[in-house]
């Protein structure tokens, strides 16, 4: 099977990365990196987390640390009510939800990236949703993004489909 060559939109996306492709190879033991999109996915706990490099005009990229919380939840008032109480909590980072999915992610700038920059944002972003997941769907229902990958058609949706679209 051929895999797809990487499409950078920017010099500076390719550098960022790259940079994140090495700091993952050195720090992290299991990820699997996105044939066709500048993503990278790992598993942590109960959640699945995806990196993903967006140009930021031509001198820099924005590095998404996107954690999939919970998946097939019905929106409700109270959930929509403990998603913004937790976001006022957590110390970095916001839950969102697109259509009955919940995410729980941090973006920030990675021209000067340094790994602990990126390990701190992996580490919180995965532990915040790790933490939450279960409570959210015990209280509310849905899955988590590991009982989502025991599925047959073993598919977490990305919001929105954003990225079959930008790249």
């Amino acid at each position: 099977m051929p895999t797809s060559e990487k499409r950078f939109h920017t010099q500076c996306q390719e550098e960022v990365y790259r940079q994140v492709k090495q700091y993952l190879d050195e720090l992290i033991e299991e990820h699997f990196d996105d044939a066709e999109h500048c993503d990278f996915y790992l598993k942590y706990g109960s959640t699945v987390v995806e990196l993903s490099i967006e140009p930021y005009d031509e001198d820099d990229a924005v590095i998404e640390v996107l954690a999939f919380c919970v998946q097939g939840v019905e929106p409700s008032f109270e959930l929509m009510s403990e998603l913004l109480q937790l976001n006022s909590e957590v110390p970095l980072g916001a839950f969102s939800m697109v259509g009955k999915d919940i995410y729980y992610s941090h973006a920030f700038l990675g021209r000067r990236l340094r790994p602990e920059q990126l390990v701190a944002s992996l580490d919180i972003v995965a532990a915040i949703s790790d933490e939450y997941d279960d409570q959210l769907v015990e209280n509310y229902g849905g899955e988590t993004a590991i009982e989502r990958l025991r599925h047959p058609s073993g598919r977490i949706p990305s919001p929105a489909g954003r990225k079959a679209d930008n790249n």
